[in-house]
């Protein structure tokens, strides 16, 4: 039977639908049909009905629908064509389309090297029947039984140069194919073949069909490399696939989360506890094509990497590649404990889905890893830290979880959010704090078109001389709490000094109190700060003498921190000055002064601050 269309009506009449979904859940008749708790969403009424006269199923509850193969799709987790493959196996249908020589040449291929690297699994599962194996005595100290053992297919290549070369030749396969497998290598003069795997503990790698592709072995001795995996070939890419995930796929739960893990025995042991839906990479940092494969079968992602410097850098780097396919990444806090495999064994199943439940945000990760470059004792370092957190949080899409991160990194920081917002550029009234009872109905907004300001403090000015512009009551009311010097650009000094006291400058005033842009303008003042002025639109009623006092606030916030910021500057310039000073020396004295003023001056900035 060549032709595809052929084969999928055949396929399709010799699986009946009930007959196959049996396999899965449990059936009971419903008149002409058949009803059951429907396997793709949790429910406790069945609302997942098969019709037999139609070979089609559909769930009520969830929408869920086809024919038996779009059924094998979703609960196996195939492709249509490797679920037409499945159901014509399990029929005991040849499957032969009409491919050219080539390609059934390479598909005869992979297929004999699979079925040689399943004799090599059976081979080495068989080396664990003597009691005194070192590799069963090294599987029972890690705390494996011998269910998970057998599961797993894990074995022990001797310590011999061709027990497996003589074992696969006498099933029939030649060296060339072992060579070209991976199996055994060959030495320098290329006279002789030998086992590559020697004296390991074995573990089989399998597609996510569970079709054995390779091995990963790991030394008894002191030998080195500790790991060793099959090289790549037509069959195995470590790039591309992924351990466990054969078993994953089957576990995956309704909210389609896999957890991530960097070796073997992590996998193994949180299977052991019950934890299945758990795939690791196979000795390579995440790759895009793991991640493309991955999408597969899930939306959400647990990173559970060793804690040490390595495994959280691995873990940023996996974040990145995850999100790139779509995939919501979030990562496993183990504390002290440096992985699953330490940390399920020490504390048992539920404090690992404990630790599972309240996996950290990537976002939350990104930001709690760069704080442990800073010392939040040290201000310098506070500000250096924010000013670095900026490039994480303006990435995020979300409003409400930006938000949400502006206070976590107040509440880190024990910074004013309202400062980190306008150090990050944002309106405070896009970004309300969350103690307001209304959102703050400040000044701060800037349409889409308006271009993005490198300064807060720059953003600020522009937004309050537009208010002044605007308001009879904010002209009257900033020249007594704001001063010119308070103002960092030149345009805006320029304009604060000419609405100040407009009274006595005999500048135009509309009916409405408001002063028009060009009424204001003159040669000195820089033409594209006036146009980004014209683009500023606010959204406040200025008749209320609060909220002008909100908006002079969070000007003389943005003020004092960057005063602050200014002070340390020259705080550390001095103290850089002073290591190079001898001494004692008439210039360290004064030298010290001058650190001790700064000192002084940055206690009394940072006790203005706080008024605000």
């Amino acid at each position: 039977m060549d032709d595809i269309k052929d084969i999928i009506d055949e396929v399709k009449a010799r699986n009946d639908i009930a007959d196959v979904i049996s396999d899965y859940l449990k059936l009971t008749p419903s008149g002409s049909n058949y009803k059951g708790l429907c396997p793709f969403h949790h429910e406790k009424t069945p609302s997942f009905s098969v019709n037999t006269s139609k070979q089609i199923f559909k769930c009520f509850g969830c929408g869920a629908g086809g024919d038996v193969i779009n059924f094998i799709m979703r609960k196996e987790n195939l492709d249509f064509m490797d679920s037409v493959k499945f159901l014509a196996n399990r029929a005991g249908i040849e499957f032969n389309t009409n491919l050219d020589e080539k390609t059934k040449q390479r598909l005869a291929k992979i297929k004999r090297y699979q079925e040689m690297h399943t004799e090599a699994a059976r081979y080495f599962y068989s080396q664990l029947d003597n009691p005194n194996n070192p590799a069963l005595k090294y599987f029972l100290k890690r705390g494996l039984d011998v269910k998970t053992i057998k599961r797993f297919g894990l074995g022990y290549s001797p310590d011999s140069w061709d027990s497996l070369k003589n074992y696969l030749v006498s099933k029939g396969y030649s060296l060339e194919e072992l060579f070209d497998a991976g199996l055994v290598s060959q030495n320098k003069n290329k006279t002789n073949y030998y086992d590559k795997f020697r004296n390991r503990v074995m573990f089989p790698i399998f597609d996510y069909k569970s079709n054995v592709i390779g091995f990963g072995g790991r030394v008894l001795d002191d030998s080195l490399p500790k790991y060793l995996n099959s090289p790549d070939s037509e069959l195995f890419n470590k790039r591309n696939n992924l351990y466990g995930l054969n078993y994953a796929r089957k576990s995956i739960g309704h909210d389609k989360t896999l957890i991530l893990v960097e070796g073997y025995m992590d996998l193994i042991s949180l299977h052991q506890f019950g934890i299945k839906n758990v795939v690791a990479t196979l000795g390579t940092a995440l790759t895009d094509n793991q991640a493309v494969l991955l999408k597969r079968f899930a939306d959400n992602m647990i990173l559970s990497y060793d804690s040490d410097d390595a495994g959280v850098n691995a873990s940023l780097r996996a974040i990145g590649i995850l999100e790139k396919q779509g995939i919501k990444p979030k990562v496993l806090n183990l504390g002290s404990y440096k992985d699953p495999d330490e940390f399920v064994r020490a504390n048992g199943m539920n404090a690992m889905l404990d630790r599972i439940d309240t996996a950290i945000e990537a976002n939350q990760f990104r930001l709690d890893s760069l704080r442990k470059s800073y010392n939040m004792d040290d201000k310098k370092d506070v500000i250096a830290y924010i000013k670095e957190s900026s490039k994480i949080v303006k990435r995020i899409k979300s409003p409400i979880e930006k938000d949400y991160y502006i206070d976590y990194l107040s509440s880190i920081t024990g910074t004013n959010s309202d400062i980190i917002r306008s150090e990050f550029g944002m309106t405070f009234r896009n970004y309300p704090r969350r103690d307001d009872k209304k959102p703050a109905n400040t000044f701060l907004h800037r349409p889409q078109k308006v271009s993005v300001v490198e300064d807060g403090s720059k953003f600020i000015e522009l937004n309050l001389i537009r208010a002044m512009l605007d308001s009879r009551l904010v002209r009257d009311t900033v020249p007594l709490k704001i001063s010119l010097e308070d103002f960092s650009d030149e345009n805006s000094k320029k304009i604060y000094e000419k609405v100040s006291n407009v009274d006595n400058k005999g500048i135009k005033v509309s009916k409405d109190g408001s002063i028009k842009l060009e009424d204001v303008y003159s040669d000195d003042i820089d033409i594209d700060y006036i146009k980004k002025l014209g683009r500023v639109k606010l959204n406040v009623e200025f008749n209320d003498l609060n909220e002008v006092d909100k908006i002079i606030n969070s000007f003389m916030r943005e003020s004092s921190e960057k005063r602050l910021e200014e002070l340390f500057k020259q705080q550390e310039i001095l103290e850089n000055r002073r290591k190079t000073i001898k001494n004692n020396s008439q210039e360290a004295k004064e030298v010290d002064l001058e650190i001790m003023e700064i000192a002084l001056k940055i206690v009394a900035e940072n006790k203005t601050l706080k008024k605000f």
